[in-house]
């Protein structure tokens, strides 16, 4: 079995009202594939910005979702990660980190569209999938 940690960059395609529908359909396999889980790092990402309905959809679906450990010194490998990066001369955002560091803490592969993660790859045995979003012809 292959673990999947769905990152927030698909989740919020995948929620937001105003996404196109095939775009939707090209990440539902993703979403809904029996190996896909979620980790505290997404979930937080993700719920910030949730309007109240927003939150309450959300919160549910997530409840029903698998959720990754989240190691216990977390904050620990996500600045021992974050300073590896530095020194290659790479800069990542402070969630990616923790994303990261929760992927690699339990050999999930990251499915993402934010190639900050292939950047994070190069200095950790971190597993990537990028996806690309399909192009969606506008009717007009």
């Amino acid at each position: 079995m292959m673990v999947t940690l769905i990152d927030t960059s698909l989740w919020i395609d995948f929620t937001r009202t105003r996404s196109p529908q095939e775009l939707k359909q090209f990440i539902a396999p993703y979403i809904l594939h029996p190996d896909a889980h979620l980790a505290e790092p997404v979930t937080f990402e993700v719920l910030r910005h949730a309007t109240p309905e927003e939150n309450r959809q959300l919160t549910q679906h997530f409840q029903n979702f698998p959720l990754l450990e989240t190691p216990t010194d977390l904050w620990h490998k996500a600045a021992c990660l974050g300073q590896a990066c530095r020194k290659q001369g790479i800069s990542t955002g402070s969630l990616d980190l923790l994303i990261a560091s929760v992927a690699l803490h339990c050999k999930a592969t990251v499915v993402t569209f934010d190639d900050d993660f292939v950047r994070i790859a190069d200095v950790a045995d971190l597993q990537v999938k990028l996806l690309q979003r399909p192009v969606i012809a506008f009717s007009t």
